[in-house]
């Protein structure tokens, strides 16, 4: 069978899949149909396709955040001071040695901060599960470099690496644009560095 375009029907499906509409949402109709070219109709595909992008809209849409609404996000989890300013906020992932953690990481004029999107389920000594939310707080002043990764096993894989003085690592992934993200974070830890020196 010959590839041909989706229907517009199946792309219809997909997009309100979610509720979300051509006029609500960033998606251009241009960018569906160039994304759709060379699949074939396939009644396995479509399913699992829709099944994915629901289920990516429902775990990120709901935590995709209002620019508005994203400082008090990183206000409520983090003690804040009132020189402290929000530079950039993106979601990616958290590498530990339990595997990644799906969560924001937040860098302000003072620190590269990163809390989950749910809450993480630990066993206590009496057997009780504790939840709570995964966050982490570095001062750019206690930062010594912040570079650019990629694995070793999957080269195109590439991630952001803060090591701090005392020789901790934190790996941040899954970024939709890491150079950007590392940019940023780069530069709060240079302005942030020259401010403490003085």
């Amino acid at each position: 069978m010959p590839n041909q375009r989706v229907p517009m029907r199946s792309q219809r499906r997909l997009l309100t899949a979610s509720g979300n509409t051509l006029e609500n949402s960033k998606i251009t109709r241009h960018t569906l149909e160039k994304f759709s070219d060379g699949f074939q109709e396939d009644d396995r595909l479509w399913p699992r396709l829709i099944e994915s992008v629901k289920g990516k809209l429902s775990l990120q849409g709901a935590k995709i955040l209002k620019v508005k609404r994203i400082n008090n996000v990183f206000e409520k989890n983090f003690s804040v001071r009132p020189e402290e300013k929000l530079v950039k906020a993106a979601q990616c992932n958290l590498q530990t040695t339990a595997g990644p953690i799906a969560g924001l990481l937040f860098i302000s004029t003072d620190r590269a901060a990163f809390c989950s999107h749910k809450p993480i389920n630990i066993s206590s000594s009496s057997g009780e599960i504790i939840k709570f939310y995964y966050k982490i707080s570095i001062p750019l002043r206690k930062v010594k470099k912040a570079i650019e990764n990629k694995s070793l096993k999957k080269p195109s894989q590439k991630y952001i690496q803060v090591i701090t003085e005392d020789n901790f690592e934190f790996w941040f992934l899954g970024f939709l644009n890491h150079q950007r993200i590392l940019k940023h974070l780069q530069e709060a830890i240079y302005e942030t560095q020259c401010n403490y020196i003085m």
